[in-house]
C-alpha cells in the first residue's frame, strides 16, 4: 500500500494518550511525550491487554522496544491494528531488520493554554475564600465551624490520595494473584536515590520481549519478578501477595475515614453559615 492510499486514523487512549496514522509514519503522544514512529521501525503490532482494548507496537531490534496505548474500545484498537498492518513494510524471514528504537524521535508536544480550566479554579476558590471570610466575620460563633471549613480541603486531599493509593495496591495484588507470570530476573545494576538503593533486573515476558523492573526490594544476582502478561509494566519483585492485599484494604480504610472526615468538615461549615 502506498503512502497516498493510507488512511489517516487516529487512536485516543486513556490520560489524553494518543497515536496517529499518516504517511507510514505513526505518532504517539503519551505521558508528555510525542514520538514519531517510522512503520519501517516497526516489526509487528498485537492487540492486548483485559477485553482486547490494548495497542501493542514491537519494534525491531535484537532487544525489541514496545509501546502499550489502552483505549476503551476495542474495535477502535482492532480497526487501528488491522490498519497499521497493512502499513508495515513486507520483510523475509530472514531479512537483516533496523534498529528501531534509533529510527524514533521524540519531542515534548505543544499543548494550548486551558482557557476553561483557570477561571473555574478562580471562582471556586474565591467562592471557598468568601464562606471564610462569613464565617469568621461573625465572631465566636463561627470561630470552630471556619477552622474546620479552612482544614476541610486539606484533609479531604489527603483522604482522597490515600484511598487512590490503597486502590493501587489493592488492584495490583489482586491482578497479580489471579493472572500473575512469575520469571526469573537478573540483576543488572544497583544506584542509590534519595537515599534508598534500587535494584534494576531484566526479564524476558511469555512474548520473548526483553524488560526491566526497578525496586528497592531485592539486592540478589537474581530474584523471581511476577507481572500481568496483559499489562507489562505491573510487575512486583517476588509471587507473595497476601501482605500487599491487607496493606492496600487497610490503607483504602482508614484513608476512607480521614476523607469522610474532611467532608463532615464541609458540611459543619456550611450549616454554620445557612443559620
Amino acid at each position: 500500500m502506498s503512502s497516498t492510499e493510507m488512511p489517516s486514523l487516529v487512536l485516543h487512549g486513556r490520560r489524553r494518550a494518543s497515536a496517529r496514522l499518516q504517511d507510514a509514519v505513526v505518532l504517539w503522544e503519551a505521558e508528555g511525550v510525542r514520538r514519531r514512529i517510522p512503520v519501517a521501525a516497526i516489526e509487528r503490532v498485537d492487540v492486548d491487554g483485559v477485553n482486547s482494548r490494548e495497542l501493542a507496537i514491537v519494534l525491531t531490534g535484537e532487544e525489541p522496544v514496545v509501546y502499550r496505548l489502552r483505549c476503551r474500545s476495542d474495535l477502535a484498537v482492532q480497526e487501528f491494528a488491522q490498519t497499521l498492518r497493512r502499513a508495515l513494510p513486507v520483510r523475509d524471514f530472514d531479512e537483516p531488520r533496523p534498529d528501531g528504537a534509533g529510527l524514533v524521535t521524540e519531542h515534548a508536544p505543544e499543548r494550548a493554554a486551558s482557557v476553561v480550566g483557570r477561571p473555574l479554579w478562580w471562582m471556586l476558590g474565591s467562592g471557598y475564600v468568601l464562606v471564610l471570610v462569613l464565617l469568621l466575620v461573625r465572631g465566636i460563633a463561627g470561630l470552630v465551624p471556619g477552622l474546620l471549613w479552612a482544614v476541610a480541603p486539606a484533609v479531604m486531599a489527603a483522604g482522597v490520595v490515600g484511598v487512590h493509593g490503597g486502590w493501587q495496591f489493592l488492584r495490583q495484588a489482586w491482578v497479580l494473584r489471579t493472572r500473575g507470570i512469575t520469571v526469573v530476573g537478573r540483576r543488572q545494576r544497583s544506584h542509590w536515590y534519595n537515599g534508598v538503593e534500587q535494584h534494576t533486573y531484566a526479564y524476558v515476558d511469555s512474548r520473548g520481549v526483553r524488560r526491566e523492573h526497578t525496586s528497592s526490594i531485592g539486592g540478589a544476582e537474581r530474584a523471581e519478578i511476577t507481572y500481568d502478561p496483559a499489562d507489562p509494566d505491573c510487575t512486583k519483585i517476588g509471587h507473595r501477595t497476601t501482605g500487599q492485599l491487607v496493606f492496600g484494604a487497610v490503607l483504602a480504610l482508614l484513608a476512607g475515614a480521614v476523607l469522610l472526615t474532611g467532608v463532615a468538615f464541609v458540611v459543619v461549615g456550611a450549616v454554620a453559615l445557612a443559620k
